[in-house]
Order: structure tokens, then sequence, then C-alpha cells
């Protein structure tokens, strides 16, 4: 009997371990960065869901089920524009052009429109049938099992988005990158119970946060790409803020981005935001 215990009690561990939803965990960012602080290493952020495969697009619900089968305990970092009949959808860039067949600005086109549209892998290659999907749709696919991460890209209208976010019952369940620290305050005013993630790209950053209002207990500290000296993060430790370090664009393109990312993990960061999402998780043994 006692043999039989140990097995199911290691069984248990594994699967909290892997995938961190398979028992009570409700896609709460909160409680995902409390277990991971447990268990010694990073929650890791797949940047536009960080699709660098053949065959995926960045911001895609294909790209989404293939992280959530894979790497269930990765936030998923998402970006939001709006179109011109007021829909939210998934997209990064200022214009169609790069990771669509359109071409020109997502606001210039209702939803209709750009649903004719297909996506385009990191190649360029065209992804037939990928659609750009909708805001609601992809929440309403991670709700319960994965954490988000929403970009407000300039110029989307946070009612619109925040409404989505309400009907689909993820106010829970997501963080809101802000761009500046009155958005923040007024975000935070509105939804007082919303994580929001602000830039603490300077220590004058770090200090008009502290006189914003805005409780620590509802913040992640987004931090500059350029590893600081290690009083910055003590700082923001101090203040019980997570940290997130953007490894995108510089750490993941280091030769031994591994090594790197173990050690600005020891730095105290409680989140590792990348374009290398297999690499990271390498880099902690999963």
């Amino acid at each position: 009997m006692k043999t039989k215990f140990l097995v199911l009690l290691f069984v248990c561990l594994g699967i909290v371990c892997r995938g961190v939803q398979a028992q009570n965990y409700t896609g709460n960012v909160k409680e995902l960065i409390r277990l991971y602080s447990s268990l010694h290493k990073p929650i890791v952020m797949a940047h536009r869901m960080s699709p660098l495969m053949k065959g995926y697009a960045e911001n895609s619900m294909e790209t989404l089920e293939y992280n959530m089968k894979h790497y269930p305990d990765a936030i998923q970092e998402i970006d939001v524009r709006i179109t011109a009949d007021g829909k939210a959808v998934l997209l990064h860039d200022e214009t169609l052009d790069r990771t669509t067949t359109g071409k020109g600005r997502p606001d210039a086109y209702t939803y209709r429109e750009l649903n004719r549209l297909e996506l385009k892998d990191a190649c360029g290659n065209v992804l037939k049938g990928q659609r750009i999907p909708l805001l609601k749709d992809v929440l309403l696919k991670t709700k319960g099992k994965v954490a988000v991460m929403l970009d407000m890209k300039p110029g989307t209208d946070p009612d619109i988005m925040m409404d989505i976010v309400k009907q689909t019952g993820m106010l829970h369940e997501v963080v809101v990158i802000c761009y500046s620290v009155d958005d923040g305050v007024n975000m935070h005013r509105k939804y007082p119970e919303l994580l929001i993630a602000l830039g603490f790209n300077s220590r004058e950053d770090i200090l008009k946060i502290k006189k914003s209002g805005i409780p620590t207990d509802r913040l992640i500290a987004l931090v500059p790409k350029v590893v600081q000296e290690q009083s910055y993060y003590d700082c923001i430790n101090e203040m019980k803020v997570p940290i997130s370090f953007s490894a995108q664009g510089r750490m993941d393109l280091m030769p031994d981005a591994v090594g790197e990312y173990r050690k600005i993990y020891d730095s105290g960061i409680s989140i590792l935001c990348t374009d290398s999402i297999a690499k990271a998780y390498a880099a902690f043994g999963d």
C-alpha cells in the first residue's frame, strides 16, 4: 500500500510541475506565479505565442492550440487591435502586410473583410485556411486553462477590449499591458481586480509607479531587455511585484541563451518572455 501511495504521489507531482492546470489551476496568473516560485523556475511567456515553426503563425488559433497541448502552463502573450466595425482581433503590426495576405491598416477593414485573408508564418509562407482570430474566440478557448497577457496596441479602444474580457469571464485570467502609468491608473480605477503590466524601465519609472496608487499586488513589472545591475531587480522585488523579463530579440539570440536564461532567473525574475519557447523550457528541465 505504501509503495502504491508513493507512486501516486510522484505521478501527481509530475502533473503539477509540467501541466499546472491539471489540478485546480484556473488560468489565474497570481496562482501560477506562486506555484512556480515554489518550483524554483520562471513561468515561460510565449511572445506573440512565439511560433518559430514552419506552418504556424503568430497570434493564431492554430498556434494557441499547439501551445496549449505542448506548453499548457505557459502564459500566452497576444496583441489586440480593433477593426473598422469595432471588433477586437489579434494582430501585432500596424499593418497587415507582414503576417497576412492583406495590405494596409486593420482598422480600415471590417472583420468580415479581414476574415477573407490568410495568415503567414515567420518565413512568409501563406497558411491556407488560417485566419485572423477574434479576441473573444481566443479568450473562450483559454478560459480556465491558460493565462493570457493582452498587449493593447496603440489606438485600441480599451472599453471594447475589456467588455470582451468581462463577457468571457476572463477578468482574473488576463494581464493587460498599459503603455503609460496614467493608462495603468485609469485601467485600475475601472477594473480594480485586474492585473496590470507596466514598464519599470528606469528608477524614475519605479518611483512614479510607487506614487501612482496602484496596489503592488495588482502589478507585473516589465523590465528592460538589457540586463540591469542586481540592485535594480532587488528594488522591484522589495515591492513584491513579479518581474517579467523580455528575452525576445536579444537574449534569445545569444549563443548561450540557455545559460543566460538561468542567470536572469537567478536575478529574481518570475516570468521569462521569449520567442524561443522550446529553448526556454529546456533551460529549466522541462
